[in-house]
């Protein structure tokens, strides 16, 4: 009986010590926030492919420059958009470089969630940084790889997707897929973060990005990177309104 007793106790102890070593939701955003943006400065070049009504995918270069929270979009390809760009201030304060007008425009808040360029990410999703500013997170599971966090939005704020269920790699912290909800729980968008690579003793970067907006007939768009730079030394003039009409 004594020996039955101390065993169960044990178990007791084990199951009590692993559940001790589980991290917080709290704890888990702010080392997503952290990996998300555990670099000075970086650039990324990537492209764009949005799918067409015919099936085929057209595709849009940029690049973009981030430094803290403020990033800057350049289109390269095609033709028609090339010199286009996007200048994020902070999440709130956005402008648009049509080259075609020679004319800057301030994005007002109705419009950052439109899609960006006809794809299925908003022009919001491309300005976002961290989640920890917007988003309250719990724990709500795990599997082999990834933590488990359900997002909702602070209390005041008046977001497009109030609620959001991410799968954060338990190595990394990283992203693995999004899950973008509304006040009902219907699901409206899911984005996957795949073929993950270091690109900075620190950094984890994915190559390939798939959103799905399942109120499209669960159209698809694909980001897929070709390349990052880590830490360059980016200028603060780079993000300028003068530096977005000049171009690069």
């Amino acid at each position: 009986m004594t020996r039955t007793v101390t065993l169960v106790f044990a178990f007791a102890c084990i199951a009590s010590t692993a559940r001790a070593a589980d991290p917080t939701g709290p704890e888990v955003l702010a080392k997503m926030d952290h990996a998300l943006n555990c670099f000075k400065d970086a650039i990324f070049e990537a492209k764009l492919l949005v799918k067409q009504g015919d099936g085929q995918a057209r595709e849009y270069g940029f690049t973009t420059s981030q430094k803290g929270t403020k990033r800057l979009v350049r289109f390269n390809s095609p033709g028609d958009v090339k010199g286009m760009g996007v200048l994020v201030e902070n999440e709130s304060t956005m402008y648009v470089f049509l080259p075609g007008f020679q004319r800057v425009r301030r994005v007002g808040g109705h419009a950052k969630n439109q899609t960006f360029m006809g794809s299925d990410f908003a022009a919001d999703e491309m300005a976002a940084t961290s989640f920890a500013p917007s988003y309250d997170a719990t724990l709500v599971g795990q599997d082999e790889k990834n933590w488990i966090v359900e997002l909702t939005q602070k209390k005041g704020l008046d977001l497009e997707f109030p609620k959001l269920k991410i799968w954060a790699d338990k190595t990394m912290f990283q992203p693995t897929k999004i899950e973008n909800y509304d006040n009902s729980g219907k699901k409206l968008k899911t984005q996957e973060r795949l073929e993950y690579k270091k690109d900075s003793p620190e950094h984890w970067q994915p190559f390939h990005i798939i959103m799905t907006d399942h109120r499209r007939g669960d159209h698809k768009s694909e980001i897929v990177f070709t390349n990052t730079k880590i830490d360059s030394g980016i200028s603060d003039d780079v993000f300028s309104v003068r530096q977005l009409v000049r171009g690069n």
